[in-house]
């Protein structure tokens, strides 16, 4: 029996026929329609119709210009075996969407299933199988994942990433059939030597991926199933061969020379994708030849690109390899000293800045050889260009000779372990070429600035070496089987003691005006950068800097208006950290990016008022998360209360009435009479909060969104003169604010808390969302206590974790809200040393940025989503505008210099200048003189209801401050300002 692959990886449909132990079962024969029920998500369209011509069952389905779903389900009670094969026979028509298969139990909570991105379907039935190594735990909360018993059965179909469009999904008769689990250990082949020729049999049928060499080569791969008809796998094999799932028992291996190779089998276990074939590679070579990522060491990198041009942006590893675009394949450089040796980044030490904040470099430090690696973009959005220069130094006293090698190799810089949108690794190129001063790759080219001394190029089979590179064929033309080539360009340098030279490379453009391209984009990034100017001790420019470098992240990871936390895991936009992005670009004065967004979004709203979690190319994502509603709400608001662009409200008026009323029905569904206290007219359960992921919670963080929400909604009716709207939505803000700190207080109680919950129906602790309440909500009814509680809990936990005291597996640098949060509550001294320690996680440091995931040990290999992740930085950027100014929503009033702890006012000058508040621009200056501190007002905003407060955090006694001669009282530690006061003298009291 012949056996095709079916290979995840690729997502590709294929026949796989597979042995049962056991008679199969039919678990439907897909004759009764009224057994399946059909439903979609909003505004999708979905139905069930039986094909007679070969007796299957079709959901029709028309996505009509929205993201989602179509479902085929009916209840179908299975237990399941140890080892089975599901047959499913498929046909369909569509264009490129995600086909799931999901087994659900009969609490409706927990999931398996079987997904397939992408997933090309053939015009007539065609049989697929599954194992149950396919079916994965997809999300629930059961303690036990295993795969034993569900209750319903359902055929999905998901919007893919071309956009979902209309088609079919059709569904033949479904077969179970039992299969025998997989010994523990299996026997040894039998062994057959002929001339030249190595046959294996395995004494059964049996499964695997790839083929490993331990010894040897083989010019031929055949395999059969029963020792006369074969079945060619590679004509050209090198040692490590990754095939995807395979079923034989003979295996035959053609060899040149008197020793037959020696060859070891990877299933799926051990081999589960390309990925794991070339790590295994990478540890047989030396250290150095390929990147750290495939030998067990997490990598970092950051993004290289333009404003707007996310989709096309490259990425730099802290090594100094560029990916040259999204999911594509990376230059490595390396260097060849005059005796041979070979410097990369396994011999050499690293260090890493940033030019303007924005432009990443990496220095390597060798006795031998220095060489710096710049990268930047320049370009429009749609179609930027990288730029890399690469400028070798002679440190030693000697003259010397150095070749500087660039390789292009078939993977990203986004290491393996990284998934979601964009699967890191390998990167397939189909064909290179050399001709005419440039590298073809496919569709893209690299020009250099100088012309290579020799260009070569190796198949995957010929070993993906340095050494190897450098014995390969010049290169005219190369077409890879295996798509996985590596080029090596090598350029000549002799260098004086002391002296260096550079070489580089441009992907669009004129190469030869490099070093012009790279000054004008570091210019440019400088001039839009500098809206805001901040004034901070020297010990505290960091703060600054990464203020600055934060822009950027945000800025190079919008897809034209899209706000998005990546360019790769997270090539999505979300709504949550889109608003959260638009309340940091607008206090640092980026009001455009920050229009280009709202704008964009609001017309993916559903027509219901629904607002979607988040949007892609699908279009706009319908599943329920209950904070997005009040986040764009808050995101209209936000821009308006900083620019005072009364068409912006106009424009949005009709959507946020559609929205309003859209949130307003679901607090009205949690206010039944008798309703639970804890739940009583709380927005309804939702994942949006992602630690609840496995089940749908009553999570606070929806409902200080929606409290948000309900007060902008207000303010926008009160802006543009809708007063009875106004008034009856004020109603509801009220009485939601009311249900809210009652629930908080219910939760409380149920569950014996000194601190407030994460969600209503969990009892749990998650200060990082509770932040939230503080800003943007400013919930003015929460219980002090729980409220003291929550941060005297996150304090000590942190701290704990900071001092050693508490072992800890990783965090998000999401709780850099926590420092907003302290600052605002007046623990200014406690939020500084969790900065100071947050700073410590920046990697590499001097690219001043966060992953979404921080490790204690920087080179454990997991997924640390996207880096930078833009929405951290937007976390970061509102944190740190916190310490020098933050609006009070209940007074009117605006608190300035809250987060300046003594250390910086003693140090010098503290200010800023250009910072946008929701009142107006701020600019201000705190100066230390002989015998105290001098403030100057500069600007105060011109919109504001109340009055600029001066705070004084730290313990030790307050000033005594005058202003013309007149002394000014302090309330507590904070100086309330006259508004016709712009100089205020602070004398340090003895």
């Amino acid at each position: 029996m012949r056996v095709l692959s079916f290979l995840c990886l690729h997502a590709c449909a294929a026949l796989l026929l597979l042995p049962g132990s056991g008679a199969a079962a039919v678990l439907d024969d897909m004759k009764d329609t009224a057994r399946w029920q059909a439903s979609a998500s909003d505004q999708v369209k979905a139905s069930l119709r039986r094909d007679a011509r070969d007796d299957s069952l079709c959901l029709d389905y028309d996505f009509a210009g929205v993201s989602g779903y179509a479902v085929m389900r009916r209840e179908l009670p299975t237990d399941w075996p140890a080892d089975f094969a599901l047959a499913v026979p498929l046909k369909g028509q569509g264009r490129g969407n995600d086909v799931q298969i999901k087994f659900v139990d009969a609490s409706g909570d927990n999931v398996w299933w079987v997904n397939r991105p992408a997933l090309a379907l053939p015009d007539t039935l065609t049989e697929m199988r599954f194992k149950r190594r396919h079916v994965d735990f997809a999300w629930g909360p059961a303690a036990d994942r295993q795969l034993n018993r569900t209750q319903f059965l359902e055929f999905v179909v998901v919007a893919g990433q071309q956009g979902g469009g209309a088609g079919s999904l059709c569904i033949g008769a479904l077969d179970l059939s039992p299969r025998e689990p997989a010994p523990a250990a299996w026997p040894a082949p039998l062994r057959k030597l002929g001339a030249g020729e190595l046959t294996l049999d395995y004494r059964g049928l049996r499964e695997f991926n790839g083929l490993w060499f331990a010894r040897g080569a083989a010019t031929r791969v055949e395999v059969s199933e029963d020792n006369r008809r074969w079945q060619l796998l590679s004509a050209q094999p090198g040692r490590a061969l990754f095939l995807g799932e395979q079923e034989w028992r003979w295996l035959r291996l053609r060899y040149e020379g008197r020793q037959p190779p020696e060859v070891e089998l990877r299933d799926a276990r051990q081999w589960p994708d390309r990925n794991a074939a070339v790590a295994e590679l990478a540890r047989s070579l030396p250290r150095g030849d390929l990147p750290r990522a495939f030998l067990g060491a997490q990598n970092y990198w950051t993004v290289v690109g333009v404003d707007g041009g996310a989709q096309r942006s490259g990425l730099m590893s802290e090594d100094g390899a560029i990916e040259l675009t999204r999911g594509g394949p990376s230059i490595e450089p390396a260097v060849r000293l005059d005796d041979g040796r070979l410097v990369t980044w396994a011999q050499s030490r690293q260090e890493h800045r940033l030019v303007e904040q924005a432009l990443p470099v990496v220095q390597w430090r060798h006795a031998e050889v220095e060489l710096r690696v710049e990268a930047g973009a320049d370009g429009p959005p749609a179609a930027p260009g990288l730029l890399a220069r690469y400028t070798l130094h002679n440190p030693t006293s000697r003259p010397q000779r150095y070749a500087l090698l660039l390789a292009l190799r078939p993977w990203q810089v986004n290491p393996p372990q990284q998934f979601l949108s964009t699967p890191g690794g390998v990167s397939p190129v189909a064909s290179l070429a050399w001709a005419d001063g440039h590298l073809a790759i496919d569709a893209l080219r690299l020009r250099p600035r100088e012309t290579p001394a020799e260009v070569r190029a190796a198949p995957w089979h010929a070993g993906p070496s340095l050494a190897a590179l450098q014995a390969a064929p010049p290169l005219t033309q190369l077409a890879d089987p295996e798509q996985l080539p590596s080029a090596l360009m090598r350029f000549d340098l002799m260098l004086a003691p002391g002296e260096s030279r550079s070489v580089g490379w441009v992907t669009a453009g004129e190469a030869a005006a490099l070093d012009t391209r790279l000054a004008v984009a570091a210019a440019q990034w400088r001039d839009r950068l500098g809206h805001l100017t901040m004034r901070l001790p020297a010990a505290a420019q960091p703060v600054a800097d990464s203020m600055r470098s934060a822009l950027a992240q945000i800025l190079m990871s919008r897809e034209g208006p899209a706000l998005r936390p990546g360019t790769r895991s997270y090539a999505r936009s979300w709504v949550r950290d889109g608003a959260m992005m638009v309340a940091g670009l607008v206090r640092m004065g980026e009001l455009q990016a920050a229009r280009e967004f709202v704008d964009w979004f609001s017309g993916y709203i559903f027509a219901s008022g629904k607002v979607p979690c988040c949007v892609d190319q699908r279009g706009a994502d319908p599943v329920v998360e209950n904070d997005s509603h009040g986040q764009y709400l808050f995101a209209v608001a936000e821009l308006w209360r900083h620019t005072q662009d009364r068409a912006l409200l106009q424009r949005h008026w009709p959507q946020v009435q559609r929205v309003m009323a859209w949130m307003e029905a679901l607090r009205q569904s949690e206010r039944k009479p008798g309703a639970d206290p804890r739940f009583k007219g709380l927005m309804p359960p939702s994942i949006s909060h992602e630690g609840y992921s496995d089940k749908a919670a009553y999570s606070y963080w929806d409902d200080f969104w929606a409290l948000r929400g309900y007060k902008d909604a207000v303010q926008m009716a009160q802006a543009l003169g809708e007063a009875p709207l106004a008034a009856r939505w004020a109603g509801w803000r009220d009485e939601f604010e009311a249900d809210l700190s009652a629930s908080i207080a219910a939760t409380a109680r149920h569950y014996g808390l000194d601190h407030i919950a994460g969600a209503a129906d969990r009892g749990d602790f998650d200060a990082t969302s509770t932040t939230m309440a503080l800003n943007p909500a400013q919930a003015e009814h929460l219980p002090p206590a729980l409220l003291r509680g929550t941060f005297d809990r996150y304090v000590a936990e942190a701290f704990a974790r900071i001092d050693g005291r508490k072992p800890w597996r990783d965090y998000t640098p999401y709780e850099l809200r926590n420092v907003s949060a302290l600052v605002r509550l007046g623990r200014v001294d406690e939020a500084h040393r969790l900065l100071d320690w947050f700073f410590t996680h920046q990697r590499p440091a001097g690219w001043q940025q966060w992953a979404e995931v921080v490790l204690p040990d920087a080179r454990e290999p997991r997924f640390l989503g996207d880096m930078p992740h833009a929405w951290v930085s937007s976390d970061y950027l509102r944190a740190a505008l916190d310490l020098l100014a933050y609006e009070q929503e209940s007074s009117g009033s605006l608190v300035i210099a809250a987060g300046v702890p003594a250390r910086w006012r003693d140090a010098g000058e503290v200010g800023v200048a250009g910072l946008s508040t929701a009142w107006g621009r701020l600019d201000y200056r705190l100066l230390r003189r002989d015998g105290g501190w001098t403030l100057h007002l500069d600007r105060r905003p011109d919109r504001l209801p109340g009055l600029v407060r001066l705070a004084w955090p730290g313990a030790e006694p307050l000033p005594r401050a005058r202003a013309a001669g007149q002394a000014l009282a302090w309330q507590g530690r904070e100086l309330p300002l006259p508004a016709d006061v712009l100089t205020v003298e602070l004398d340090a009291t003895p």
